[in-house]
């Protein structure tokens, strides 16, 4: 043992020698190995006192026996330290390809008691007086699109666009296939490429209160000689408005004042923006109702608001009745008031889990009288304009007021969703056009029955009373990769998908592969219409269609659809032309 100062000396000197001697026995082993020390004392005395018993610990010097053997020991912890070293490199440089650093929180301020709440943390600090328009200076980021914003948000403009380019193949039963005159359809079905959408987009706010938007279709095309069986030559490229508005907020007791070329207040599936459709086409009910002949935009002046739980809205508008893409009509007719009302009895986790209900109608006069119901298929064989084959057509005819209603139920609950809509239509005082087929027929053809009139061949000029028609369709989607669709409040209507990640195939840093599947969505769809009543013989359709949709992000999409429709007609003259018309389709689609 190796023992403290002697018991006459001050403790202080004491504590002293003590610690003397404890260096020296830490270096015992060093000196054993020269002969200085015969061997290591198995207990180290830390400090002696003369009131209190010696500290002592296990000595780390007992187990050398020579000076070779520190050395050894002394190289092989080196060893390991340096392989740990190269090790902790490693996977330092691992965890900074995958993971972002996170920024380290600033100190608390001095004086706060370090287990109390920030009471400022959640307070918002309070905005200077600012007169609006007085900061102009504008920065650009991309949000979704090229985005241009103010400081304050009082001035923004966006710019951007969509592209959707389709191919489609067909397969039709022997009914659909006959000719127009035995009531097939016409224009011919075809195979097809094209160009279904191609808008270019400006839109934005100015001044804090007023937003804008400018929308052109550059996709649209036109019949320029006015025949009813176009062919390509026949046909030009148009841009056709779509969205033109200007609208003002948080006006007293109304909410928003929006007027321009828009979308009436009328439909789920109307108002859902075609850049994030559940299928390559919205249902049968926007050939024939939502948006006939016009793209579905109208002019015309629409109120809009919330409740303050955003669980309600209301919109109501007075709009005109055009039948053509380009906001035009050149007569007093054509008057409509539209209204919706929707709900949100369950709302929860932003509207990953809602239940919507909707209600909307319409009361309009026809314009100029005449009234003709038709609807193309799923899927559509030309651009947007005459050259698409039609299903089922009502023909020309006379009437003078209109009603509609539609009915919404929608469900969102995760990945899944639920969607469906109805729609009921009355045309009142109804009469078959007279002398309306002649100018469907072939050049030449006297096949029908001059006594007969359009394509449903009913008989011409024969009153029908009030003409009721009906549409509607039932939906189910799944996102497979864990989505949910999101939801707007204030339009009442689903918005934008989000992929959780981006689809992307890269190599790292060590040449493996490594992907990422993007979003994607599996859809189920059923639909029908009816357009036969009294005199009336439109005939009906059932379809079913089945959808994959693949989102690489969320500008870009991937469409395929493949579509089973039954075409149940029999015209006036005992022509059957009822049958299956089977079609497969994809859509590249983008936006920007």
């Amino acid at each position: 043992m190796v023992h403290g100062p002697p018991k006459d000396r001050h403790p202080p000197c004491g504590l002293v020698r003590g610690l003397g001697t404890a260096a020296l026995a830490l270096l015992a082993p060093l000196v054993t190995g020269v002969g200085l020390l015969a061997a290591a004392e198995p207990y180290l005395v830390i400090a002696e006192t003369d009131d209190a018993p010696a500290l002592t610990l296990p000595s780390v010097t007992a187990g050398f026996d020579s000076f070779d053997d520190v050395s050894a020991a002394f190289q092989d912890d080196r060893k390991k330290v340096a392989a740990l070293e190269k090790r902790l490199a490693e996977l330092e440089k691992q965890a900074a390809e995958r993971v972002e650093s996170i920024p380290v929180p600033a100190p608390k301020p001095a004086g706060k008691d370090a287990g109390a709440k920030d009471a400022t943390k959640d307070e918002k600090k309070p905005e200077e007086p600012y007169e609006v328009g007085s900061d102009l200076r504008m920065t650009t980021k991309w949000n979704y699109g090229l985005q241009v914003e103010s400081a304050h948000k009082d001035f923004r403009v966006n710019v951007g666009g969509r592209i959707q380019m389709d191919q489609v193949a067909f397969t039709e039963g022997p009914g659909p296939a006959q000719p127009q005159d035995q009531g097939g359809l016409a224009p011919l079905l075809r195979n097809a490429l094209d160009f279904r959408r191609a808008r270019l987009r400006i839109d934005g706010r100015m001044y804090e209160l007023y937003d804008f938007v400018g929308e052109y279709d550059f996709s649209n095309q036109l019949n320029t000689n006015a025949s009813t069986f176009p062919t390509e030559a026949s046909l030009g490229n148009y841009a056709a408005i779509t969205e033109n508005w200007i609208q003002i907020r948080e006006v007293p007791g109304v909410g928003i004042i929006r007027g321009g070329n828009q979308k009436d207040p009328f439909g789920f599936e109307h108002l859902t923006s075609s850049r994030w459709l559940n299928f390559m086409e919205r249902s049968y009910a926007q050939d024939l109702y939502e948006g006939p002949f016009n793209n579905g935009f109208v002019p015309g002046v629409r109120l809009l608001n919330t409740t303050d739980d955003k669980r309600a809205t209301w919109s109501v508008g007075a709009f005109k009745n055009t039948v053509n893409p380009f906001g035009f009509i050149d007569n007093s007719s054509g008057n409509a008031a539209v209204g919706r009302l929707t709900w949100l009895p369950y709302y929860e986790d932003e509207g990953k889990k809602l239940l919507h209900l909707g209600v909307a109608g319409r009361a309009m006069q026809t314009n100029n009288g005449q009234v003709r119901y038709r609807t193309r298929g799923n899927l559509r064989d030309g651009p947007p304009g005459p050259l698409n084959a039609i299903y089922l057509d009502s023909g020309s005819l006379q009437g003078d007021w209109i009603n509609q209603v539609g009915l919404e139920l929608v469900g969102n609950n995760g990945p899944w969703s639920f969607q469906s809509e109805y729609f009921g239509n009355w045309l009142y005082n109804t009469t078959s056009a007279t002398g309306a087929f002649e100018k469907f027929l072939p050049v030449g053809s006297t096949t029908l029955n001059p006594n007969y009139g359009t394509a449903g061949l009913q008989p011409k000029g024969a009153p029908c009373g009030t003409y009721f028609t009906n549409s509607g369709y039932a939906e189910v989607l799944y996102f497979v990769t864990g989505e949910s669709r999101s939801y707007d409040r204030l339009e009442a209507r689903f918005d934008r998908p989000i992929p959780r990640n981006n689809f992307y195939i890269v190599r790292d840093s060590t040449g493996r592969l490594r992907a990422s599947e993007g979003a994607v969505q599996v859809a189920m769809r059923y639909q029908y219409v009816c357009l036969s009543d009294h005199e009336i013989n439109g005939g009906t359709l059932n379809a079913l269609t089945f959808g994959v949709n693949w989102m690489f992000n969320p500008n870009s999409r991937l469409y395929f659809n493949y579509d089973f429709a039954y075409r149940d007609f029999t015209n006036n003259l005992n022509n059957n032309a009822s049958g299956w018309i089977t079609g497969f389709g994809t859509r590249l689609a983008f936006d920007f």
